[in-house]
């Protein structure tokens, strides 16, 4: 066993944490700030990788959160003290993930000085056996010597930090979310094979850590920043009762409750000094995203399927797009009867197992990838339950926020979506959720956009509700995305969510009488939401300048409303309001195929509607959908300009 150095005064005498300026006032009952960061390797080689920082960052880091009024606390002070309520205005824990040698030999004796407590993570299996590619591990010897100085020491997990094939075309995602592909069988990790997996590495690495430290340990930090419900509760009972993750954002009450608080990854160009506390919450960024349908990529021969995706991708980075919104459902005949999806699962017949290769292929190539899918158009649902259907409204509502009659309305959402289903009825949601759960299991999504079938037209009406209030059928189809949501974040707990909304919903005030979509409770609940312009709209025909002026303007003059009611809130917590600044979750949605009233095509008029959109306030754009035989129509560098 190594000697403690002498300059080594434990930490465990100094956990009464420490702050040198005065705490800032917070109002009476407002939640304290948590922070949680999350460091890497410390070294002062300006090549290596962006969350490698020098020992002087830290230092200067935790010099600029003292002078700030941040209090720095042991992960286990502060969950004691949160229990207690007791809790300073503004709290700090500092963790330092892999085991990397550097923290004994640069990183500890910064933190004895300035008396500040730390967690470090370390990955059982490479401790003994250090991994080639890796910077210098410590050894255990050296664990020892910092938990003797008073450094509380996590589990890494055992062997679950590197990636998996998770797909037939031996893609990999990270072990803790992926459902292995099993190359010799030709099949997919079952549920409960996934469960002995993961338990099974949870519990060496506590038998591991007992045997070498003479005590279990009782946090655990997820290889990066990934789990999900059932991980976290095999982690509970292997004595883990806390776990980290990420998330770059402050840890609220409800991540107390969850035993797993988020983190904020530390890099180089992160800046703590003076009193902007922009490194706290991420910045939500703008969008400049491509619709593209899976039917227009697919053929049996996947020779074709590949060189059509690789062609695809030229075109997208040729528009500027930096998202892509991926449709999960297979509608070749272009009626909307969505029989078949590409993923598997045990709801819907898949017609190919292609999303995961194709959302791996955008991914490489710099896309940033969203789910999009059906919620209440469920065609397989709908033909074998036909009890679950919409009714109809015997008395449909003639109205109409911009010029299109009910009956157009109608007329051309059925042709879009003609399979709905009844929103409120609990059969419908566990369906929905369950379809839901199946792509959260196995693709690699960043983000689930709700298309625009959630709606209720006014010649429909709500299976065991014939009579209903708008805000009543609002209500029904709100909760049934509620409970999808639920169902998603069970398994991938930071998802982002968007739904795609029309002018009918951003016009009305209140839920519409004419598609039952509440378009104030979306700003709310969302992420994003998708301004959708419909190609077969009228209104959009007629005049797609002035559509996207009235609708656009007025999506804006919302969001804005309701920031500020949202910044008045969080203000309340000590954020300061500079560090809540984010650009609007609004995307505007255009067609390109097809033409106006006028003749012209929607493909050609982008750039005019784009820079429209952009007067009005928009930051945010979606064009789609993509396709092999309309992108040579798109001009090219569309989505950039409109994003400048």
């Amino acid at each position: 066993m190594i000697p403690l150095r002498p300059s080594l005064a434990p930490l465990a005498v100094l956990l009464v944490a420490t702050s040198c300026a005065a705490a800032p006032r917070v109002t009476p009952g407002a939640a304290p700030l948590v922070a949680v960061l999350c460091y890497h390797d410390v070294s002062d080689d300006p090549g290596a990788e962006l969350q490698t920082v020098p020992a002087r960052f830290l230092r200067a880091q935790i010099e600029a959160c003292k002078q700030t009024g941040w209090t720095f606390l042991s992960l286990a002070d502060l969950l004691e003290r949160q229990r207690k309520g007791t809790l300073p205005p503004r709290s700090m824990v500092l963790t330092f993930d892999d085991g990397y040698r550097s923290f004994y030999d640069q990183a500890l004796p910064v933190l004895e000085s300035e008396h500040v407590p730390a967690t470090i993570a370390i990955i059982t299996s490479y401790t003994d056996h250090p991994p080639a590619n890796l910077p210098p591990l410590m050894s255990w010897d050296q664990i020892r010597a910092a938990e003797h100085a008073g450094i509380e020491v996590a589990s890494h997990t055992h062997d679950l930090h590197h990636y998996e094939t998770d797909n037939p075309v031996h893609d990999t995602a990270p072990g803790v979310s992926a459902r292995l592909w099993l190359d010799a069988t030709k099949r997919y990790e079952t549920r409960e094979e996934y469960r002995s997996r993961i338990r099974a590495d949870l519990a060496e690495s506590q038998r591991v850590l007992t045997a070498r430290l003479g005590h279990p340990v009782t946090a655990l930090v997820w290889p990066y920043g990934i789990h999900n419900d059932m991980a976290r509760g095999l982690a509970d009972q292997d004595g883990f009762h806390t776990t980290l993750a990420l998330g770059w954002r402050d840890a609220e009450p409800r991540d107390f409750e969850l035993h797993c608080l988020p983190r904020i990854m530390v890099t180089r160009d992160l800046r703590f000094a003076g009193a902007s506390l922009s490194w706290l919450r991420q910045p939500q960024g703008t969008m400049r995203a491509a619709a593209v349908s899976l039917d227009d990529l697919y053929d049996p021969d996947m020779t074709v399927c590949r060189a059509r995706l690789d062609a695809m991708i030229v075109r997208l980075r040729a528009i500027g797009a930096t998202h892509v919104l991926l449709d999960v459902c297979s509608n070749p005949a272009a009626d909307g009867r969505l029989e078949q999806v590409y993923m598997p699962g045990s709801q819907a017949p898949m017609r190919a197992d292609l999303w995961t290769l194709v959302a791996a292929k955008l991914a490489n190539a710099k896309l940033r990838v969203w789910v999009r899918a059906p919620s209440m158009n469920l065609t397989w649902a709908w033909q074998r339950h036909p009890e679950w259907r919409l009714g109809a409204d015997p008395h449909p509502i003639a109205n109409s926020s911009f010029g299109e009659s009910a009956d157009e309305l109608e007329a051309r959402t059925l042709k879009r979506w003609p399979t709905r289903l009844s929103p409120e009825l609990p059969a419908v949601r566990q369906a929905a959720a369950d379809f839901f759960t199946d792509m959260a299991v196995y693709l690699p999504i960043d983000g689930v956009l709700f298309d625009d079938d959630a709606v209720l037209l006014p010649g429909e009406r709500l299976a065991s509700r014939p009579v209903a209030t708008p805000a009543e059928r609002a209500q029904a189809v709100d909760g049934l995305i509620t409970g999808i949501e639920a169902a998603v974040r069970a398994w991938r707990p930071e998802c982002r969510f968007g739904r795609v909304g029309g002018s009918e919903g951003v016009l009305s005030e209140g839920a519409s009488s004419e598609t039952a979509q509440n378009f104030g409770q979306m700003l709310q609940s969302m992420d994003r939401i998708v301004v959708r312009a419909d190609a077969g709209d009228p209104a959009f025909a007629r005049d797609p300048q002035r559509w996207v002026q009235v609708v656009g303007r007025r999506a804006i003059e919302r969001w804005r409303a309701d920031e500020q009611v949202r910044t008045a809130t969080t203000v309340k917590r000590g954020i300061p309001a500079a560090a809540l600044q984010r650009v609007p979750p609004l995307l505007l949605e255009l067609p390109i195929a097809g033409h106006a009233l006028d003749g012209t095509p929607y493909a050609g008029r982008l750039p005019a509607l784009l820079a429209t959109a952009r007067r009005a306030g928009f930051e945010s754009f979606s064009i789609g959908p993509v396709t092999p035989a309309n992108e040579s129509a798109i001009p090219p560098r569309v989505l950039e300009a409109a994003g400048r």
